[in-house]
């Protein structure tokens, strides 16, 4: 096992264990935790050693491990801090998202990059423009400007600017970022401007339609269209928040179909044996 050798009451943070979830974040400065402790906080959550220490044979994952989720509690008390000086070490770890398939930080980046504040615009403008980064890390740095928008509306313009200059480089990127992109666009009213750039990024079919739909959903959500003209070509879509069938597309019609025809052979097998029984 690993010693690691923290100050109070930043130590404390090691023995708290699994945290709640991304609403039910602990307050840390009630446990004396201030501002002169964030070098002491970023220099445990840049610690590799922990947070890829090795699993005692009586545990089954890292996530059992009382001292892995001390990371977790480092960057939210860095957040609620309003650290900006943590910015740079909070990117970093964004990066791992892909890599360890880190769903932990990639849910409270939404959070943390926003509670920080304005500050955190340019670092993650920054990051979101290179291409360098992992899909996931690229989705959660623009999911974080959105929500730095939502939080402080005096900023808009500068986070839709930067999600749009992702945008453009729609043929180098992954389908589920674009698909991501449009819709932080779309959650901040943000889409009508840049609809020329959306429709071309149908076109290229570099989309997972199962994010926003297709370019026809986008535009009926905006009011510029009433009906569809074609079938999807997914059977599924999101729709507030949650995967609906789309009831006109072929396979989902041929399914129903198929449910019909099975409710309308058992419906004749049952009159059949009702004969029958009174033979």
């Amino acid at each position: 096992m690993i010693e690691h050798n923290y100050a109070e009451p930043v130590s404390k943070l090691l023995t708290i264990g699994r945290p709640g979830n991304s609403q039910g974040w602990l307050d840390y400065q009630k446990m004396g935790i201030s501002r002169a402790d964030v070098p002491e906080l970023i220099r445990l959550l840049k610690d590799k050693d922990l947070r890829w220490m090795e699993i005692p044979d009586d545990l089954l994952e890292e996530e059992d491990l009382t001292e892995w989720h001390g990371q977790i509690h480092a960057w939210r008390a860095l957040a609620q801090l309003k650290a900006e000086e943590a910015i740079p070490a909070l990117l970093d770890n964004l990066k791992e998202i892909d890599e360890y398939d880190d769903d932990w930080y990639g849910e409270d980046s939404f959070k943390v990059f926003p509670m920080i504040g304005p500050a955190a615009i340019p670092p993650l403008t920054e990051f979101l423009s290179n291409t360098d980064h992992g899909t996931w890390a690229r989705v959660a740095a623009s999911a974080s400007l959105e929500k730095m928008a939502e939080k402080y509306p005096d900023t808009k313009g500068s986070c839709v600017t930067a999600i749009h200059a992702a945008l453009e480089k729609y043929e180098d990127n992954d389908q589920s970022l674009n698909g991501s992109l449009i819709s932080d666009l779309m959650e901040m009213d943000a889409a009508r401007e840049y609809l020329g750039l959306i429709e071309q990024t149908f076109k290229s079919g570099n989309v997972d339609e199962f994010i926003e739909g297709d370019f026809e959903d986008i535009q009926i959500r905006l009011g510029l269209r009433e009906k569809r003209s074609k079938p999807r070509s997914t059977p599924f879509f999101f729709e507030g928040g949650r995967m609906v069938a789309d009831k006109n597309h072929p396979i989902i019609r041929n399914e129903i179909e198929k449910i019909k025809k099975d409710k309308r052979k058992r419906k004749q097998e049952k009159k059949s044996r009702k004969r029958n029984r009174k033979k």
